[in-house]
C-alpha cells in the first residue's frame, strides 16, 4: 500500500522552548486629602500618577519553516508563511503614564440622608502601542447621588 500524492503524514516534533527575561519597572504615587468644612460638609481630593515600562528580551528559537516545508509531500510551498520569532518580543512591550485627579464632596442634608458629588479626570499617554495600538486618551466622569442610612 503506497502513499498517494495528496496524503500528508503528520509528525510531532515535541516541544521547544527558550528562557526569556521579562523586565518590569513601575512607579505609583498617590496623594489623598480630605477636609471637613462644616459638620455637614466634607470635601476630598485624590491625585494619582502611574508610570510603567516593561519589555521582553528577544526570543531566540530555531526556525521551523524549512523543516515544515520538507515534511510535506509534493513540496507544498510555505514560503509565504512566517514561523519565526523575530518580532515576538515586541508584542509585550509596555510604556505608559496615567494621571488621575478626583474631587468630591459629601453634604449631610438630614440625619441619615447625604448628597454626594464627585468628578474624576484621567489622562493616559501610551508610548508603546500594544495589541490594539495606541491607547492614549482622556476620560472625564461626573457622579452624583444620595445615600440614605436607616
Amino acid at each position: 500500500m503506497g502513499v498517494g500524492p495528496l496524503t500528508v503524514l503528520a509528525k510531532h516534533y515535541g516541544s521547544e522552548y527558550a528562557m526569556v527575561d521579562y523586565k518590569t519597572n513601575s512607579l505609583n504615587l498617590y496623594l489623598n486629602s480630605s477636609y471637613t468644612y462644616s459638620p455637614r460638609l466634607q470635601l476630598f481630593a485624590t491625585l494619582t500618577f502611574s508610570q510603567s515600562k516593561a519589555e521582553l528580551d528577544q526570543v531566540i528559537m530555531p526556525s521551523i519553516t524549512e523543516r515544515l516545508y520538507n515534511d510535506f509531500i509534493g513540496g507544498t510551498d510555505l514560503t509565504h508563511q512566517d514561523f519565526s520569532f523575530d518580532e515576538m518580543h515586541e508584542y509585550s512591550n509596555l510604556d505608559y503614564r496615567l494621571l488621575g485627579l478626583s474631587l468630591g464632596l459629601e453634604y449631610e442634608i438630614s440625619a441619615g440622608l447625604t448628597w454626594t458629588a464627585d468628578g474624576q479626570y484621567y489622562d493616559l499617554i501610551d508610548d508603546q502601542g500594544y495589541v490594539y495600538g495606541d491607547e492614549s486618551g482622556s476620560l472625564f466622569i461626573i457622579r452624583t447621588g444620595f445615600n440614605y442610612d436607616l
